[in-house]
């Protein structure tokens, strides 16, 4: 999937060590930047047709992403307070991306790979995707216990994440329309394709039930894509879905706390602003701070603010060409966007 860029920057400190009693953010960056550089060097030795070494960098890589996940778990699960649920609730937002790189990078090389390492990547999709979803499922419990004014900040993580783009899907069937891909991997590669459509037709449901969590000045645009989405009869082929996927993340990364949709992190959401602001230190503020935080930015985003250097200037611009758009997109994709329900 597409990178979930610009997040929380956590400091390099003792306690990244991944032999720590007790998980952090720390260790859990720690293991992320483990993994983020093995995904990297996937990518460049599938192109170099380098096949021992993407073998090695996958297992690196899913080494490092599960062991992120699990630390940010251990974090949610041993969660006492509100101030420690929102830094479980960065921790996984941390691995939740890891996953989405990795599942991005190895959906892509699948069919250029060849031999053994092919179906080890093949094989590797599906319990990527799964780790993924533990994460957002975690997410999900944990976010009636962060303070509310920060659940419209966890509930866009958690849209965005479950359905901020298509690219696995169009990178699977794409895969597949090559006809190049031996039986046993085809056979793989074509369950993988329907578990992560499945996936994102789930998250759609869940987005919808996340509704009034999400910031106000989001709700009525999503709702249209979503309204749209749940009104079809029949399955939508992947490119239609990734357009979908695409207007959702568009929508979600109008939002003032969403600091990475710029042209360096390829217009991919993310949260590099309020999210590191809240959590990235541990200095000042305490919980105090950050609801004082979060009432002047969700304030100003709910009540219209008073303009000027007002964080959320421009949003009402971006989500209004946006929603003016949605009608002509989603008609003319849905015209003939679907696989007929059999």
């Amino acid at each position: 999937m597409a990178t979930l860029a610009s997040l929380v920057a956590v400091p390099a400190t003792a306690s990244a060590s991944t032999n720590s009693a007790a998980p952090t953010k720390a260790s859990v960056q720690a293991n992320v930047d483990k993994a983020a550089t093995a995904v990297k060097r996937i990518k460049r030795y599938a192109r170099l047709g380098d096949a021992t070494r993407v073998a090695k960098q996958l297992k690196i890589a899913r080494t490092q992403s599960a062991t992120a996940s699990k630390s940010a778990r251990r974090m949610a699960n041993s969660a006492d307070t509100q101030s420690e649920n929102l830094q479980a609730a960065q921790a996984l937002t941390l691995a939740g991306t890891q996953y989405d790189d990795l599942i991005e990078a190895i959906t892509a090389i699948v069919d250029q790979v060849t031999g053994q390492v092919q179906a080890l990547v093949a094989n590797s999709i599906a319990p990527s995707l799964a780790g993924k979803q533990r994460i957002i499922d975690v997410l999900n419990q944990i976010l009636p216990q962060v303070p509310a004014q920060a659940q419209p900040i966890i509930a866009s993580i958690i849209a965005a994440l479950s359905a901020g783009d298509a690219t696995e899907v169009v990178n699977l069937n794409s895969a597949l329309q090559t006809g190049g891909l031996p039986v046993n991997v085809s056979a793989i590669v074509s369950q993988a394709l329907g578990m992560a459509t499945a996936m994102i037709d789930q998250a759609f449901g869940m987005i919808q039930g996340l509704l009034p969590m999400l910031p106000a000045v989001v709700q009525g645009p999503l709702a249209q894509v979503l309204n749209m989405v749940n009104s079809i009869v029949g399955t939508i082929v992947p490119t239609v879905l990734s357009t979908v996927t695409s207007l959702i993340d568009t929508i979600i990364g109008a939002l003032p706390f969403v600091g990475g949709t710029t042209a360096s992190a390829g217009g991919a959401f993310g949260l590099g602003g309020l999210l590191s602001g809240i959590l990235g230190g541990a200095s000042t503020g305490g919980l105090g701070g950050i609801t004082g935080m979060l009432d002047g930015l969700l304030g100003s985003l709910f009540g219209g603010g008073s303009g000027g250097s007002s964080p959320v200037a421009g949003v009402g611009g971006i989500l209004s060409t946006v929603t003016g758009l949605l009608s002509s997109v989603l008609g003319s994709l849905f015209g003939g966007g679907l696989v007929p329900s059999t």
